[in-house]
Parts: C-alpha cells; structure tokens; sequence
C-alpha cells in the first residue's frame, strides 16, 4: 500500500483504534529509504529524538503486540508523527 492509502486507514475513525495506530506505522515506513530490515530501514529516517522515541515504541508494538492492547500512543498521535515523518523525509530529499 502506497502512503496516501495507510493514511487514510489511519485517519478512518470507524476502524479499531489499533488498525489506525498500525496504519500510521505503516505509513511511516512508506517514508523510509529502502533497506536490508526495519530497523535499519527506520534508522535512516532523519528524526528528532523525540520521534525517534514514539517509532521505536510503535514499531516494539507492531512487532510483539499488535493488534492488542496498551497502544503505544493513540491514533491522533500516530497519525501526527506519520505525517512529520512524512513532510521532514519527504522535503529532505529535494
């Protein structure tokens, strides 16, 4: 899926909110530059610390409890950071 699509999975308020905290990440590695493993695909993202916090706790939650609860953070905030994500990686290739 493309990131236009996840996106709006991810704002779609009739899904779970563990759908949309999953398409956010989803999204988020649409952004990446393409790479051996996710975590070497989400560490070439240019990130402040503070983002670079919230995807390592989504991408712990995709990785060992999704699609269960606690969510790492809610879907508003997971789309927010896909969308910094989105708007920082996407100007810095230019």
């Amino acid at each position: 899926m493309r990131y236009e699509e996840l996106m709006r999975d991810a704002h779609n308020q009739a899904l779970m909110a563990s759908t949309r905290v999953h398409a956010a990440f989803d999204a988020i590695y649409c952004c990446c530059p393409p790479a051996g493993t996710l975590d070497e695909a989400l560490g070439a993202l240019d990130l402040s610390p503070p983002d670079k916090a919230l995807v390592i706790r989504l991408r712990d939650w995709v990785q060992h409890v999704a699609p269960l609860e606690p969510l790492p953070i809610s879907p508003a905030q997971a789309v927010a950071l896909a969308e910094r994500v989105h708007k920082y990686n996407a100007s810095s290739r230019h």
